[in-house]
């Protein structure tokens, strides 16, 4: 028999007895020790001895009429402790929406099929409107200059190391800041017209990352092909379908295919299965400093304090994601560090940097998709 019911059937033998008073301090004695021997809330078990305690020396008839209200409130003191309980006694975390994005103006490096315009589909959940552009310095431009809200660009990939244009274009551009993050698995492909056989191919288009990622495969299958570099894997896609000629191939993803009405002569021919590219989603808000996934800064100054950087770094426990060194055009040895970690707090990283003897710029703390 459980415990609200002993209650209930103990309480009708009280208001039965006209000799109830005994009975009535036996059974408050006897349910607190019950209650605080079960697993429930203690403040559930304060209050039902509370409700107790106001039925003794009542008469019979006013304990009667008083029966019903105080199992009731009993029931809602059990239903408040079982929640407690499933709950650990901890409120519940507010869930954090992300923002709506419908209206978002998002430019990236064009034209339709890029990686980027995946990674920009990733990011905003395919809301909002995307911009191709011939470059990404046009990308970012269209940015500052208020043709869009956010610009998506590469940063690095696993294969082909840092997009070092783009980090400079970051560096340049002292009005970004950097909003969230995107981590893409890229598949290359040999994307050719329909009906091309691999002895007809005599040049390949792709841009820099995609000959990096697919050089293995074409010094093992095309060792004589001319490669050609162009502004993005898309774009090789484009010139291929556009001028008709089967001589041609480009390396691109398999949406390019799909979008250039190319087919797929050779699929996953990147260096490395695990092969990623960094995305940045960068725009003019005012950077992050709240806790966040992912942090990200720009230390100058010589080669010399970056020992001591990093083991400041290090100190705070502060986990170092990627470093980039670009040069920063004073002397010899002077660089702009592009920093990204996890953990620590823009407090933090300011102090350890300039306690370091460099300058400082924070980019933003963000997420990561």
């Amino acid at each position: 028999m459980d415990i609200l019911t002993r209650y209930t059937l103990q309480y009708k033998r009280i208001g039965d007895n006209t000799q109830y008073c005994g009975q009535q301090r036996h059974f408050q004695e006897l349910t607190e020790q019950e209650y605080a021997d079960s697993d429930n809330d203690v403040l559930a078990a304060h209050v039902f001895r509370c409700l107790l305690r106001t039925l003794i020396r009542q008469p019979c008839e006013v304990i009667m009429k008083k029966i019903a209200y105080t199992i009731t409130l009993f029931i809602l003191c059990i239903s408040l402790a079982s929640c407690a309980s499933c709950s650990g006694g901890k409120p519940e975390q507010q869930i954090v929406s992300r923002p709506s994005f419908e209206s978002a103006k998002v430019s990236y490096l064009g034209p339709e099929g890029t990686y980027t315009q995946e990674a920009c589909e990733k990011y905003f959940d395919g809301q909002g409107s995307y911009f191709p552009y011939k470059t990404v310095a046009d990308a970012v431009d269209a940015l500052v200059n208020g043709e869009s809200n956010y610009a998506v660009i590469p940063q690095e990939n696993t294969v082909g190391g840092a997009v070092i244009d783009y980090i400079d274009t970051v560096i340049a551009q002292t009005e970004v800041s950097v909003t969230g993050e995107v981590e893409l698995p890229i598949d290359q492909n040999l994307l050719v017209l329909p009906g091309t056989a691999l002895t007809d191919i005599k040049t390949v288009y792709s841009h820099k990352q995609g000959i990096a990622q697919g050089k293995a495969w074409l010094a093992d299958n095309l060792p004589e092909v001319q490669v050609i570099e162009v502004s993005s894997t898309a774009e090789g896609a484009r010139m291929v379908s556009e001028g008709n000629d089967s001589s041609c191939a480009a390396i691109a993803s398999a949406g390019c295919a799909k979008v250039y009405g190319l087919d797929i002569l050779a699929a996953g021919i990147q260096m490395n299965d695990k092969n990623k590219t960094r995305f940045y989603v960068l725009s003019l808000d005012e950077p992050n400093t709240a806790q966040s996934d992912r942090l990200a800064f720009i230390a100058s100054g010589a080669a010399s304090g970056l020992t001591s950087l990093m083991s400041e770094i290090k100190a705070k426990g502060i986990t170092l994601v990627t470093i980039h060194d670009r040069p920063l055009k004073t002397e010899l040895g002077e660089y702009s560090y592009v920093i990204e970690c996890s953990g620590g707090n823009f407090e933090d990283c300011k102090k350890l940097t300039e306690k370091s003897g460099f300058g400082f710029r924070w980019l933003g703390s963000f997420d990561v998709r």
